[in-house]
């Protein structure tokens, strides 16, 4: 799980996560997600998924493995594409989930529903 500490030191605020400022907020909202998937212990990296469709565009600009999806109620719905080690999955899902959701939250983003897909193992 990320520490604390992380969040609080503005490792996964907005501005830090890419050049930017005129970036969507789906953007951001997509690179907060991959960073905080990435710090969860057991995820190895994001992908494309299987058909290569798992990613954010937009301004130019496109966030592989991660797909936000505005809401009705104006916040996102976001799927993680993840290569992961082997480790309790289901867990690694709950874990990347609160990540996401803290991290967001820390950005002022809403975020609706959160769906971790894996879609490699690896021994690494």
């Amino acid at each position: 799980m990320i520490a604390e500490g992380n969040i609080a030191s503005g490792v996964l605020n907005a501005e830090a996560c890419g050049p930017s400022r005129e970036a969507s907020e789906r953007v951001i909202l997509a690179r907060l997600a991959r960073i905080a998937a990435l710090q969860v212990p057991g995820v190895l990296a994001t992908d494309r998924g299987p058909a290569g469709l798992c990613f954010t565009a937009s301004g130019g600009e496109r966030v592989e493995g991660v797909t936000c999806v505005a809401t009705p109620s104006g916040g996102y719905d976001v799927s993680l594409c993840l290569v992961c080690q082997l480790v309790a999955l289901h867990a690694l899902g709950g874990q990347v989930s609160v990540a996401l959701r803290r991290a967001a939250s820390v950005a002022g983003i809403t975020v609706d529903a959160v769906q971790v897909h894996v879609v490699d193992i690896k021994d690494r």
